[in-house]
């Protein structure tokens, strides 16, 4: 092939290869929202979509028949209960509010008295929205908040009104459950609140339980249903309290009532927390549904395991799950054949799982989290640590669906807890009692407050950037980083210099090993100009015999002393990236980086600047956005300069770092080289353009410090003697076969007693 030709081959190739590793980051994002076309067939819920509130709809949706509920329950073992007739759930009297009022909420968002407010309602008794009351959406309304409550809280008027509703931050609202009508050729849309009730079965009979005219709120956070049969002989008296807790804990007091005059056989069937919503200031996308288990709950109850990578659910594995489950029941529809029910269950079913059956593990807790914040499940424990770690008596079954089109980028799933069927004798009351924790993922607090330190909840907080390659993030080290920053900024207060400190720190522990690299460069590079000659005369010599050619250049080079694996060049960076990476899973997740300016918040002191205001968000440098939107691969929150600047000193960094080209080089092998030192300035920056700004400080302040360090050494590195050793000479093997071996040892003997023996001169007498 022509040379010419190759190396523009081999140009194209390595821009075909960087172009398709960009491609790869951009199809996840360029996903449009979609509605399916009024044509269209699209795939239907494989689950039963909610009851709905059948006062309120219009006939059309009336008469709809949505898709089965394929989850259809295990009888019974033993005899079956006793079927009852009709059974519906009534309002019972004692509203506290007015006929079409919303209920009372809890909490309030002033933080002196709650961290929080729910907002409550009727429909599955269930939680509308859950707010903080000093959380917020972005670091500028973070300062203003915290100087309007400190200004209040010395007596003093504040000079800034609080922040705009707008910018406080919303754990997650209720959202809508969509699934397909194909009589009306339409989506229908249901709102299901958080942790709702979706219905409870007596002697295997369902109850629809999640609508808004079967409930009464009869005090603040107490709601109340009755179950009767068709001639409203009562039969079963629900109440749900819920209490606000004071970290972030929600208690839901689950009483059912049999009162009937025989054994009732009750199963309770309630919404699990759904996906949450995505983080403002995201980089990628994060959100997670996280299961912890007892291991051996017989012999050591208090062990709970929380690592096991088999019951971590990331976002997007678990929408292909159920859609997979969905594409199941329908290939089974269009041959007209059975559902495979077990294959159904796996994909739908995120506990038990077969290993737990097995194994005889059981649920500790069931969590969905987002980047810094969880909406959690778990069992009662009171404040000293006491009580069950185990959740299956309340929580035998978990199971996940995610309706709506597939092509909506704003589809959630879905997860339904199912208690175990218990029996509840006449007159009397059985509990299913839930702790719920809806808050940040906070050291702090995890680790030290009860209940969720008994529950092992720190377990939550995952420095991980993804379950496919878990070793591959570093976790261990992310702790120690953060370890380490905690320390530091313990005592200087400022997390920006705490990561300077932490570039000093591992730079100089990586100096020796620098400047070891940049002698053998330099002597490489020395070395290598003289053998330029020689070189050139065996490239004329053998330039029809390129195997040969690179034979005589090794032998050559062997004989004075070089190794170009010796140089080291590019050791001193690839030791740093498993820092770089673990750095990077750290301030993604630490809640206590969130909304941490750098500097002491010295840049906003003029005129509110964002400049490395937040270090968990891009920089931010010009200004920052209201309402961030999605170019290309980048979460665009504001126009940041710093990976501008880093590409600017990884610029300057090649001219002290690289290698020099060796004139064994093929004019391909510069181009590549050339080529690699482009991709390096340009397209790492344009990967980490909405990264977190501590990375991109962290990044550009040790490539500053390699090239402050890289001029340091090169000015004392005239005083080094860049000759290159001598080879040792190498020892005679000895063949490795025995026989052969004492073969050989004879033969030395033999020469060694054929010598001559040493001439003795006598000193001559004067």
């Amino acid at each position: 092939m022509d040379p010419r030709v190759r190396r523009i081959a081999i140009t194209v190739f390595v821009l075909a290869l960087a172009g398709g590793v960009v491609a790869s980051m951009l199809l996840p994002r360029l996903s449009p929202p979609a509605s399916p076309p009024p044509t269209a067939q699209p795939t239907q819920a494989v689950t039963q979509p909610p009851e709905p509130d059948r006062s309120s709809e219009t006939s059309a949706t009336r008469d709809s028949d949505p898709a089965g509920d394929t989850s259809a329950d295990v009888p019974p073992a033993g005899e079956p209960a006793e079927p009852l007739n009709g059974l519906h759930a009534i309002a019972p009297p004692g509203e506290i509010s007015a006929p079409g009022v919303a209920p009372q909420s809890l909490g309030s968002l002033e933080p002196r008295d709650h961290r929080m407010q729910l907002e409550l309602s009727r429909r599955g008794a269930g939680i509308k929205s859950i707010a903080y009351s000093n959380i917020w959406e972005t670091a500028f309304a973070k300062r203003q908040a915290d100087a309007f409550y400190e200004a209040a809280a010395a007596g003093r008027t504040p000079g800034d009104p609080l922040p705009d509703e707008r910018w406080r931050y919303i754990l997650q609202t209720e959202q809508p459950y969509k699934w397909y009508d194909g009589t009306a050729n339409s989506w229908l849309s249901l709102t299901v609140p958080l942790l709702a009730v979706y219905r409870v079965e007596i002697n295997g009979e369902p109850v629809p339980l999640l609508k808004e005219s079967v409930w009464s709120q009869t005090g603040p956070g107490r709601f109340e249903t009755r179950v009767v049969d068709d001639d409203d002989t009562p039969i079963l008296h629900i109440t749900r309290q819920l209490i606000l807790g004071s970290n972030y804990d929600i208690t839901f007091e689950q009483r059912l009532t049999n009162l009937t005059e025989r054994s009732l056989e009750v199963r309770w069937v309630q919404y699990g927390p759904p996906e949450l919503r995505m983080d403002r200031a995201r980089y990628i996308d994060r959100r997670r549904d996280r299961i912890a288990f007892l291991q051996y709950p017989v012999s050591y109850p208090e062990i709970i395991n929380t690592d096991d990578n088999d019951y971590l659910f990331e976002h997007k594995p678990l929408l292909k799950r159920t859609d997979k489950a969905r594409d199941l029941v329908d290939r089974a529809k269009k041959a007209n054949v059975a559902v495979d029910s077990q294959r159904l269950n796996e994909l739908l079913t995120l506990w038990p799982t077969q290993e737990s059956l097995n194994e005889n593990y059981e649920l500790a807790w069931f969590a969905a989290t987002n980047r810094y914040f969880a909406l959690a499940v778990h069992p009662i424990v009171d404040a000293q640590g006491g009580g069950t770690r185990s959740l299956e008596d309340v929580v035998s079954e978990i199971r996940t669906e995610a309706p709506g089109n597939k092509k909506d980028p704003d589809r959630i799933a879905f997860t339904t807890l199912y208690s175990p069927k218990r029996a509840i004798a006449p007159g009397e009351e059985s509990a299913f009692d839930l702790g719920v924790y809806a808050g940040p993922l906070d050291r702090e607090i995890l680790g030290k407050e009860e209940p969720f330190k008994s529950l092992h909840m720190q377990g939550l907080i995952l420095y991980q950037m993804s379950s496919f390659c878990a070793i591959c993030t570093f976790q261990w080290l992310a702790k120690g980083l953060l370890w380490f920053l905690s320390g530091v900024h313990f005592v200087i207060r400022d997390w920006g210099l705490a990561i300077i400190l932490l570039v000093v720190v591992v730079r100089t522990l990586l100096h020796p090993l620098t400047k070891k690299a940049q002698v053998n460069m330099q002597r490489f590079g020395k070395v290598m100009g003289d053998l330029k000659p020689e070189i050139e005369k065996l490239q004329k010599k053998y330039k029809d015999e390129p195997k040969k050619l690179q034979q005589e250049q090794m032998r050559m080079m062997r004989e004075r002393g070089v190794n170009p694996f010796q140089m080291l060049g590019c050791l001193p960076m690839f030791l740093q990236m498993p820092i770089w990476v673990a750095l990077y899973a750290m301030l993604y997740f630490a809640f206590e980086l969130r909304h941490e300016p750098a500097l002491w918040g010295f840049f906003q002191l003029f005129w509110n600047w964002p400049f490395l205001a937040d270090l968990s968000s891009a920089d931010h440098f010009f200004w920052e956005l209201d309402e961030p939107f999605n170019f290309l691969m980048w979460n665009v929150t504001g126009i940041n300069f710093m990976p501008i600047l880093m590409g600017l000193v990884f610029f300057f960094q090649q001219k002290y770092m690289a290698p020099p080209p060796s004139p064994s080089m093929t004019k391909e092998q510069i181009q590549q080289q050339k080529i690699m030192k482009v991709m390096m300035v340009v397209l790492f920056p344009l990967m980490l353009y909405s990264a977190p700004s501590g990375l991109t400080l962290y990044i550009f302040t040790s490539s500053l410090f390699g090239i402050i360090e890289s001029r340091h050494i090169r000015k004392h590195i005239k005083d080094v003697d860049l000759t290159p050793p001598k080879p040792k000479p190498q020892a005679k093997r000895k063949p490795r076969d025995p026989q052969a071996r004492a073969f050989a040892d004879a033969i030395d003997r033999a020469k060694a007693k054929r010598r001559p023996p040493p001439k003795h001169f006598k000193k001559r007498k004067s």
